[in-house]
C-alpha cells in the first residue's frame, strides 16, 4: 500500500512553493502598477500645471504691459505738453500748455491705486488731487470714491514708510534654481527630469514675458488714453526700468525706477491681490480645479515651486481632475483575480486528482489483499481434498462424492470471482459495448431461473420468481443475467442467517419504467455501508475476513453493466427489513 502521507507532504510543499511564488509575483506586479499609476497621475498633474502656468502668465502679461507702457510724466496730475502749436501754427513755449494725466480716469480692473515715490520719500498719487483739477479736466468722481483713494494713499504711505523700495528693486528677482543634489539622494529619474522641465519652462516663460514687455514698452500706445486726451509719450527725459512685481508685506505692487528732470522716482501701482487671485484661479477651473496661488516674497525658489514669470507667486496644483483618475484605472487587479482563480482551481484540481488516485490505489491494494484472501480458502480446500483423494484416504464412495461436490462449488466460486474481475476490467477499458434488443421479461428471467435457483439452493435458500407476462424491455439479456446472478449471489451470502429463507425476484412498474427487483429477508444494509455500496474495491482484507466471501466488486460491476445498457441499479430501503435492489430497465 502506498504511503499516502509522504505523497501529501511532497504535494503540500510543492503547492506552498507555487503559492509563495505567485504571491511574490502578484505583490511585485501590484507595486509596479501602483508606481506606474502614480507616475501617470504625476505626469498629468505636471502637464496641467505647465499649461496653467503658461495660461496665467499670458493672462497677466497685458496687465503688466499696460502699466509698463504708462509714460513717467503720467504719474504727475498735470505735465507740460511738448510739440504743441498755437493758432498760427507756431510752437508754444514749453510750460504754457499743460496736459492732464490719463491716470485721472477711472482705475482699471485689479488696480487699487497708482503711486509715485520721490527721492525724499514723499509718496503721492496722480489719482489723489484737488476736486478743482478734476472738474477742469472733466474727470470728476463721487465723493465716496475720492475718500477711498485718499484712504488708500494714506495706508500706502504708512506701508512704504518702513520699506526701502529702491533696494528691493535693485535686488535680482527670485529665480528658479535646481535643488542641491546632496539633499535629493532619493530622487528618482522621473523626479530629476521633472525638475529640469520646471526650470526650462520657467526660463522660457520669463524670456517670453520680457520680450513682450520690451515690445509693448517701446510702442507709443497707451492703455489709459481715451477719445478726449492722449497720454504723454515716452521721451528721453523719462527713461527708467520696466515694471516689476514685488511684495511689501501682504501687499502686491508693480513698481519701477525712472528718472525725470534729472531726479530719480519710483512709480507703480497697488494691485488688488484678493480679486486678482480669485480671477486667476477661476481661469484654471478646467485644468486644476483645486489649485491655489501663494505669494513668494524674496526667498530662493526651488524648481518644484512652479513660479509664475509675471508675478512673484507660486502655483499649488492640488489634486488632478477626476477624469485622470478614471482614465488611469488599471486592469491588473482583474487580471490578477483571474490568474489567482486559475491557480486556485488548478491547485484544487491537483488535490482532487491526488485524492482520487490515492483512494483508488488504496482500494486496489485492499482489493488485491481481499482477492488473495478469497483465493487462499478455495485453494487450500482444493489442495487438501485432492491430496486426500489422490492418496486413497477416502474409501467411502459417499464421502468421495461429497468431496467432489465441495470441489465443484469452490471451482464455481473461483470462476464467478474471476468472471466478475474480467468483466469489470472490460468495462473499464470500454471494450464491452451493450447489444440492446427488445426482450420479453418473463421469458428472459425463465431462461436464467434454473441457474439462479441452484445458487440459492447452495445456500439452503429458496428462489421465488413472480414475473408477469407481456412486459417487454429494451436491454442486453446476457448483462441482465450477470446482474441478477450477482444480486442473488449476494442475497445468498448475506441473508443466510435469516429465518425467512426466500429470495424474491419480481417486476415493478413505476412512472413508466420497468424494474427487476431482488430482495431478501436478511439483516439488510446499514447506513455506513450503503454510502460505499457501489464503489469498486471497497472491501478490505479485514472486512472480507469478517463478512461473507467476496472482494467488494460485484455491486460496482452490476451498476456499470446496468449503465452500459442505459439502465440503472438502485438500493432501496424497506421498513420490514432485508435488502432490496432494483434494476431499472428502459421500456
Amino acid at each position: 500500500m502506498i504511503r499516502s502521507w509522504r505523497i501529501w507532504i511532497a504535494v503540500s510543499a510543492c503547492l506552498c512553493l507555487a503559492l509563495a511564488g505567485v504571491v511574490a509575483l502578484s505583490a511585485f506586479a501590484l507595486r509596479l502598477d501602483r508606481a506606474d499609476r502614480q507616475a501617470r497621475e504625476s505626469a498629468a498633474r505636471e502637464e496641467n500645471a505647465r499649461l496653467a502656468l503658461w495660461r496665467l502668465d499670458s493672462d497677466l502679461l497685458p496687465l503688466v504691459a499696460r502699466e509698463s507702457a504708462v509714460a513717467p510724466e503720467a504719474y504727475r496730475p498735470v505735465s507740460a505738453a511738448r510739440g504743441v502749436l498755437d493758432s498760427k501754427l507756431r510752437p508754444m513755449p514749453q510750460g504754457e500748455a499743460l496736459l492732464a494725466s490719463p491716470l485721472l480716469s477711472p482705475l482699471p480692473e485689479h488696480v487699487l491705486l497708482h503711486f509715485q515715490v520721490a527721492s525724499d520719500g514723499t509718496v503721492s498719487s496722480p489719482q489723489v488731487v484737488g476736486p478743482g483739477l478734476r472738474e477742469s479736466v472733466g474727470a470728476t468722481l463721487p465723493a465716496s470714491e475720492l475718500a477711498t483713494l485718499e484712504a488708500r494713499l494714506g495706508k500706502l504711505r504708512g506701508l512704504l514708510g518702513g520699506t526701502d523700495l529702491r533696494r528691493a528693486l535693485s535686488d535680482p528677482p527670485p529665480r528658479v534654481r535646481r535643488p542641491e543634489p546632496k539633499v535629493r539622494y532619493e530622487s528618482t529619474l522621473a523626479e530629476v527630469s521633472q525638475v529640469a522641465k520646471n526650470v526650462s519652462e520657467f526660463s522660457a516663460r520669463s524670456r517670453s514675458a520680457s520680450q513682450a514687455l520690451r515690445g509693448m514698452s517701446g510702442s507709443n500706445s497707451n492703455a489709459y488714453e481715451d477719445n478726449d486726451q492722449r497720454a504723454p509719450v515716452r521721451s528721453q527725459q523719462g527713461d527708467g526700468d520696466a515694471m516689476r512685481a514685488l511684495w511689501v508685506g501682504d501687499t502686491l505692487l508693480l513698481a519701477r525706477r525712472v528718472w525725470l528732470d534729472g531726479r530719480e522716482y519710483i512709480q507703480g501701482c497697488w494691485l488688488d491681490w484678493p480679486s486678482l487671485r480669485t480671477w486667476l484661479v477661476g481661469q484654471l477651473g478646467d485644468l486644476l480645479p483645486s489649485a491655489t496661488l501663494e505669494p513668494v516674497a524674496g526667498r530662493p525658489t526651488h524648481a518644484e515651486d512652479r513660479m509664475l514669470a509675471a508675478l512673484p507667486v507660486r502655483l499649488v496644483p492640488g489634486q488632478v481632475p477626476g477624469g485622470y483618475d478614471t482614465a488611469s484605472i488599471s486592469s491588473l487587479p482583474v487580471v490578477l483575480t483571474v490568474a489567482w482563480s486559475g491557480v486556485l482551481l488548478a491547485g484544487a484540481a491537483v488535490v482532487a486528482l491526488l485524492v482520487g488516485v490515492v483512494a483508488l490505489s488504496e482500494r486496489r491494494g485492499a482489493f488485491v489483499s481481499a482477492v488473495t484472501h478469497e483465493l487462499r480458502t478455495p485453494l487450500t480446500t482444493f489442495r487438501m481434498y485432492t491430496e486426500m483423494l489422490a492418496a486413497g484416504m477416502v474409501p467411502d464412495e459417499a464421502r468421495r462424492q461429497e468431496y467432489f461436490d465441495i470441489l465443484h462449488r469452490e471451482a464455481e466460486r473461483l470462476s464467478h470471482l474471476v468472471e466478475n474481475v474480467l468483466a469489470y476490467a472490460r468495462i473499464e477499458r470500454g471494450r464491452a459495448p451493450a447489444r440492446l434488443e427488445p426482450v420479453d421479461v418473463r421469458s428472459m428471467v425463465g431462461r436464467m431461473e434454473e441457474r439462479l435457483a441452484q445458487r440459492a439452493a447452495q445456500a439452503d435458500m429458496e428462489l421465488c420468481v413472480d414475473v408477469p407476462a407481456g412486459v417487454t424491455v429494451l436491454t442486453d439479456p446476457s448483462a441482465v443475467e450477470q446482474v441478477l446472478f450477482n444480486l442473488v449471489d449476494n442475497a445468498s451470502k448475506y441473508a443466510a442467517p435469516a429465518v425467512d429463507r426466500r429470495i424474491h425476484v419480481e417486476v415493478e412498474r413505476r412512472r413508466g419504467r420497468v424494474g427487476l427487483v431482488v430482495r431478501d429477508h436478511g439483516p439488510g444494509v446499514d447506513t455506513v455501508t450503503a454510502r460505499r455500496l457501489f464503489e469498486p474495491f471497497s472491501k478490505s482484507v479485514q472486512t472480507a475476513a469478517k463478512t461473507a466471501p467476496g472482494v467488494g466488486l460485484g455491486l460496482a460491476l452490476c451498476r456499470r453493466l446496468a449503465r452500459s445498457m442505459k439502465a440503472d441499479l438502485r438500493h432501496e430501503r424497506v421498513t420490514e427489513g432485508g435488502a432490496r435492489f432494483v434494476l431499472w430497465l428502459p421500456h
